[in-house]
């Protein structure tokens, strides 16, 4: 890569608060990519390490689906480099694209607007398979950015499944989520071009690859997963106190994402982490086993309005009221399901009505709302699809629950 004159790492300190008795620093430190103090070997979390000293030339095309993450079951189950707190969240159609060449010189060329990330796992995957040779990497994304459509955890899973797959895919779908989630970084908030460890559940992954509505548990682990066919996405990204710039990622919710997750998300994921688990295991599950959409949605609607679903809500402006205004409209004109992903601001309506859909669409143009914060589109049930020389492949044949 093009040598450039870098400022000094530091170190941003957190105060992190989980409960009345619960209170440390979190201190999260900025990095340069593939810097080997911050690469996450796979023995250090239970995969076997591979080795693929070299590749033919070899050339492929991956295009993966975004991921809403509509909550969190535990945020004091991870942090800034240990991953887990289970989760849930579904892939919907709008997509990271990813084309991978393997070249015998041990370079790596990155064409990215999220090039640290990009060239970052791109020298993990370099080290982690003892590879002697290179790559060359295009990647593009939605370029809706720190709106909590995932374009970080998009970026990442484009650029590791590209790889894998490149190399012959040596680890598995389970095996390379962990590469991911381990491993899981940032973009620095100081603009310094350095990365810093960031929060990780799996559930970007497990979407993005296997497509679909999935559930997951602690450590990465995937629960189930379940198809939405003919299920109806309409995205907003609502005009928010919290967003000034969302298309750059500058002056935007992400700036205070860490103090969030760290403080009173957690402090209410002590007190009603246990209700999202228990809705999830007992009602959610079973509606999704049936192919309940209206039935997970008075789920979800529920998830909301607890634990730290409720605080990222409320980070939005009036006590969550600019979010759970959408949330109630989508559900009001007849939308089965409505949530907002990951940090927000972004809600989601999902349907199966074409009269519900004509409503919401309706009354987005009646008050006004621009184009631009509007995505229609729906559900993704294939996940990852990989093209080479002509010939399409997805990861169905691996399936979900393989280990």
């Amino acid at each position: 890569m093009k040598e450039q004159t870098k400022l000094a790492q530091t170190k941003i300190e957190i105060e992190t608060i989980g409960g009345p008795f619960d209170r440390i620093t979190s201190v999260l430190e900025e990095f340069e990519p593939g810097q080997p103090e911050f690469v996450v070997l796979p023995e250090e979390f239970g995969v076997q390490p591979r080795t693929v000293s070299s590749c033919p030339e070899r050339q492929l095309e991956v295009e993966i689906p975004t991921r809403i993450h509509a909550t969190v079951l535990d945020m004091n189950r991870f942090n800034a480099g240990k991953c887990g707190g289970g989760g849930v969240g579904f892939a919907v159609k709008l997509y990271h694209r990813c084309k991978v060449r393997t070249i015998p010189e041990p370079e790596i060329h990155v064409d990215s607007k999220r090039m640290p990330l990009v060239e970052h796992f791109a020298l993990i995957m370099k080290r982690i398979l003892q590879y002697q040779g290179g790559f060359e990497i295009e990647l593009s994304d939605h370029e809706r950015r720190h709106v909590g459509l995932g374009s970080s955890s998009g970026t990442i899973c484009a650029a590791c499944v590209a790889i894998n797959e490149a190399l012959g895919r040596p680890f598995s779908n389970r095996e390379l989520r962990r590469i991911i989630g381990y491993n899981f970084c940032e973009e620095s908030p100081t603009g310094s071009g350095y990365l810093i460890r960031a929060f990780q559940t799996g559930v970007g992954a497990m979407a993005s690859i296997h497509g679909g509505w999935v559930v997951a548990s602690d450590d990465l682990e995937l629960v189930y997963r379940v198809p939405l066919p003919n299920t109806k996405a309409i995205i907003l990204i609502p005009d928010v106190p919290s967003l000034k710039n969302e298309y750059n990622g500058q002056s935007t919710s992400a700036s205070s994402e860490v103090e969030l997750l760290l403080r009173r998300a957690r402090y209410l994921d002590t007190r009603q982490g246990y209700e999202k688990a228990f809705l999830v295991l007992l009602d959610l599950i079973p509606a999704m086993i049936k192919g309940d959409l209206e039935a997970m949605g008075k789920v979800m609607l529920d998830v909301s309005f607890i634990g730290s679903k409720r605080a990222e809500c409320e980070q939005h402006g009036l006590y969550g009221a600019n979010v759970y205004y959408w949330l109630g409209v989508f559900k009001q004109l007849g939308a089965e399901l409505a949530a907002m992903s990951s940090v927000g601001p972004t809600v989601v309506a999902l349907t199966r009505r074409a009269d519900a859909y004509d409503r919401i669409m309706s009354f987005l143009k009646e008050k006004n709302v621009p184009a631009s914060r509007v995505i229609e589109t729906e559900v993704d049930n294939v996940g990852a699809v990989i093209h080479e020389n002509g010939v399409t492949r997805t990861f169905e044949a691996e399936g979900w629950g393989k280990i």
